[in-house]
């Protein structure tokens, strides 16, 4: 399945969360019946954090990490979203094997 990020937001601008959302219902929906998806970042001018996690980042609650290696691929991405991409999946994958410790070590960085 193809699924050009800016049709499904109707625009170039992926700030809100709530845009993620539908972004990442879209994807859940084709992993549970087992589709490979290759998002497309075709003409996309401004990606939040915010909006990354909510649309991908909480996959990584959902599904393992080796089903979305094998099922998730991404296509005409910029090099500045590639990083936020990186960074947002990097810290799914910590938190979602033990949101116990995540949580606590950032507490514990945060108050001392």
């Amino acid at each position: 399945m193809d699924l050009m990020i800016s049709q499904v937001i109707d625009g170039n601008t992926a700030i809100a969360p709530s845009k993620g959302e539908s972004v990442h219902e879209k994807i859940k929906q084709a992993l549970i019946d087992q589709e490979t998806v290759i998002l497309d970042f075709t003409g996309m001018e401004l990606m939040t954090t915010a909006f990354l996690n909510s649309a991908i980042g909480q996959l990584y609650a959902e599904f393992s990490t080796e089903l979305l290696r094998d099922k998730l691929k991404i296509k005409w991405i910029s090099q500045s979203d590639a990083v936020l991409l990186k960074k947002v999946t990097d810290t799914a994958k910590i938190y979602f094997a033990n949101p116990a410790d995540f949580e606590g070590n950032i507490n514990e960085r945060i108050n001392g």
